[in-house]
């Protein structure tokens, strides 16, 4: 609000102190005969017959012209108009190299101010530097409770052949953050908000902090910022933020009962999605997730999200998972970290994984029994239109894990190692018309160890990765995977769409290797509804030695009640 209005009041009074510019622009929009008096013939304007409507563009551009050659005391001091001749009467005066800048501060403020930036040259060779001096202590004193603090010339003086020019600080009223406000109530906790967008009562006003309001209020995927408010009382700013709820809370499931493999009962078979944001109003997240859709398998994940952990700018994770590959093996996963966004276009996390194999009745001796403590850093940049339902841009993510380690099952010995375990991934949209989309994305994983079982490998295929296929149908120790798709969009998020998926995909266990290009390709159709989102997909697959074949054809079903 008041960033760009004490840039101009800064520029204003040094122009004003400096440069004493009095002229009166005729009423009407003729063009005029412009004489200029007392100015050197380099710095007049090459014709002399101007629009009167360009006359003031043309006496400013003479000024910064003098101005940048040194000369700091020129001014335009009179006019006389007589028919269609204008003439200007100005003063040049004595070039200087530089100029001497100097700040008072009366009460003495300054020295209380810690961290409070200095001028970095005594002598500044140009008008703008002195103005980029001054606009970067405005910004600093904005930035610590000053929001309405100016500088005014005090006074001038020529020493010599030096310049001296000082500027009197006008600290203006301290102001500090009050308690802020949220429409409607009972939304969000205003002081879970206070603290997630750094507005916390009691700290000094920054404009900078409402400025990221807008995007720090995006990633929160429960809210939509509709309009905000900044009201100034009694040494207090009041901040009122008129939100909207948005629907990403979602529950969806289906149960099966089958015979289990001796027949003589039955198992539970199906899945089941839990999602909910912002619990107890505060931000947190919980998500469930439980597959099991043939007898003897089955992935469960859940995970908990806590925002502003202590009121630090950290986010807090953890999370489980487990999968059972029939009786093959057996994998469990639990991690923790800490999320952290130095700004709205990035995130970053460290983190702590503990993921135990163990292998059931692996006839075949590819799956092993395990542990490996992972430690990882992960990034993630995007420059996309809007955060949820892209059209416009692209985002890259980064994963690297290092881990210990420790094999128990083998029947020779084997020591203790170290594992790599790194992930790439790249999504980039390009709206080719008003309707139409284009969606590419590329996702690359690399684990590396001499000692790797088949549950240690990555897991692609299906809905997410590779369509056409089975869901976790591969397994890969290293891959690329491109996705190609065209959106035509019906509205705002609902969508028919082609594509095209392409893998390279191979591994080396202990016991083998295998390499592999699977490919899919086919249409389908999303829907987004006020009561859920619902997506039907239509693949064919192929892979090395089989082309495209609709016997073995797949259809990729999902619906996601939303509330």
């Amino acid at each position: 609000m008041y960033r760009h209005f004490r840039k101009h009041i800064a520029s204003f009074y040094f122009v004003l102190g400096i440069i004493n510019c009095a002229y009166t622009q005729p009423s009407d929009s003729t063009s005029v005969v412009v004489v200029f008096e007392g100015i050197d013939e380099k710095y007049l304007p090459k014709k002399s017959r101007i629009d009167s409507a360009e006359i003031e563009v043309t006496k400013r551009t003479l000024i910064s012209e003098m101005r940048s050659d040194g000369f700091w005391l020129a001014s335009l001091d009179s006019v006389k108009y007589a028919e269609d001749t204008l003439i200007i009467f100005g003063y040049q005066g004595k070039s200087f190299d530089a100029i001497e800048v100097s700040i008072t501060d009366k009460k003495n403020v300054v020295s209380k101010l810690s961290r409070f930036p200095k001028i970095k040259s005594r002598q500044l060779s140009s008008p703008d530097r002195v103005e980029s001096e001054i606009v970067e202590l405005l910004d600093y004193l904005e930035a610590n409770g000053y929001p309405f603090a100016s500088f005014t010339l005090d006074s001038t003086q020529m020493l010599e052949e030096t310049l001296q020019v000082f500027f009197q600080l006008n600290l203006g009223t301290r102001i500090t953050y009050d308690s802020l406000e949220v429409k409607p109530a009972g939304l969000v906790k205003p002081v879970f908000l206070s603290k997630y967008l750094g507005l916390g009562y009691g700290k000094n006003y920054d404009e900078r902090d409402l400025l990221e309001v807008k995007d720090k209020i995006e990633y929160l995927p429960f809210l939509s910022l509709v309009n905000m408010n900044t009201s100034f009382q009694l040494k207090k700013a009041k901040v009122m933020l008129d939100l909207e709820s948005r629907k990403v809370n979602y529950f969806d499931g289906i149960l099966g009962l089958v015979p289990d493999r001796d027949g003589e009962g039955v198992e539970v078979t199906g899945e089941l999605d839990l999602s909910i944001n912002n619990l107890f109003q505060s931000g947190k997240k919980i998500e469930v997730n439980w597959k099991k859709l043939e007898p003897g398998s089955q992935q469960l994940h859940a995970s908990y999200l806590h925002p502003i952990l202590l009121g630090s700018p950290l986010d807090f994770y953890f999370a489980l998972d487990q999968i059972r590959q029939d009786t093959v093996y057996s994998n469990r996963s639990l991690k923790l970290a800490f999320d952290y966004r130095p700004s709205r276009r990035v995130s970053m996390r460290i983190s702590y994984e503990s993921l135990l194999g163990n292998e059931l009745d692996d006839q075949s001796g590819a799956s092993g029994d395990f542990n490996i403590d992972y430690y990882g850093l992960a990034a993630t940049w995007h420059k996309l239109d809007q955060l949820y339902n892209p059209k416009e841009g692209f985002k890259m993510a980064w994963t690297g894990n290092i881990g210990r380690k420790s094999i128990t099952n083998s029947v020779t010995p084997i020591p203790e190692s170290t594992q790599y375990r790194l992930q790439a991934e790249l999504e980039w949209y390009k709206r080719i018309s008003n309707r139409s989309v284009i969606y590419l994305a590329s996702q690359n994983g690399l684990i590396f160890n001499d000692y790797l079982y088949l549950n240690d490998l990555f897991r692609l295929g299906g809905l997410q990765t590779i369509r056409g296929f089975n869901e976790l149908e591969f397994f890969a120790s290293k891959y690329t995977l491109i996705n190609l798709e065209w959106r035509y969009y019906l509205d705002t998020s609902s969508y028919l769409v082609a594509f095209y998926d392409q893998s390279f995909l191979s591994y080396e266990i202990l016991n083998g290797d295998y390499s592999d290009r699977p490919a899919g390709l086919g249409a389908g159709m999303q829907f987004m509804t006020e009561r859920g989102n619902f997506k039907i997909l239509y693949g064919l697959g192929k892979r090395d030695g089989e082309s495209f074949s609709f016997v073995n054809s797949k259809i990729h079903f999902g619906y996601t009640a939303i509330f």
